[in-house]
């Protein structure tokens, strides 16, 4: 079904309000009274149109992530690099992401109960879980993966920056350097089990 053209001006104005608005002034000081009037709108357009503030975050991480999906799903699929190269690419390219549009994947991270950054993030993950089983055949890939992830995730890096005054690059050096520590060498298959 196509969308008629004033609906999608609407939904355009609303993703835009709301971008700039969880931007100034953070997601808990955000309303869907405030996001309507900044947008034009009246705000049954908005709740219609998202349902409520977690689907109108949803939609707008959506939109801030399509660029980086588009770019990791490639990544997963070119096989003319290491598993242990896209490993990295991935974890350099998702950190900048999530410093690019941090105040966004904060709050989508806080009002959604949804694994990842964004939705649709799922078949990155679980590419990324491959690729780990690439590098090193046996080894727990999942944990490895979500081990990466859990580095990557915006409250964590906000929290490194903003708390604890990490700067960007001491923080960026530091979640490359442990996803090349994760693909750099089979772990010791004499490790304890948990």
């Amino acid at each position: 079904m196509v969308e008629r053209a004033d609906a999608a001006r609407n939904r355009e104005a609303i993703l835009a309000a709301a971008m700039r608005l969880i931007r100034e002034q953070g997601i808990d000081a955000v309303c869907m009274d405030d996001v309507a009037a900044a947008a034009g709108v009246g705000k049954g357009t908005v709740f219609r149109r998202f349902g409520d503030r977690e689907g109108l975050v949803e939609a707008l991480a959506l939109q801030a992530g399509e660029g980086w999906r588009d770019f990791a799903t490639g990544v997963l699929a070119d096989g003319s690099t290491s598993a242990a190269e896209r490993v990295v690419l991935l974890a350099s390219s998702l950190f900048e992401h999530v410093v690019e549009t941090l105040p966004l994947v904060r709050a989508f991270e806080r009002v959604t109960s949804k694994r990842g950054c964004d939705s649709g993030f799922e078949p990155i993950r679980d590419g990324l879980v491959e690729l780990m089983a690439q590098v090193d055949p046996g080894c727990d890939a999942e944990f490895r993966a979500e081990a990466l992830l859990a580095n990557l995730r915006a409250e964590h890096v906000h929290h490194l920056v903003e708390r604890c005054g990490m700067p960007v690059e001491r923080v960026r050096a530091g979640v490359i350097r442990l996803a090349e520590g994760l693909v750099a060498a089979p772990w010791d298959a004499t490790m304890p089990k948990l």
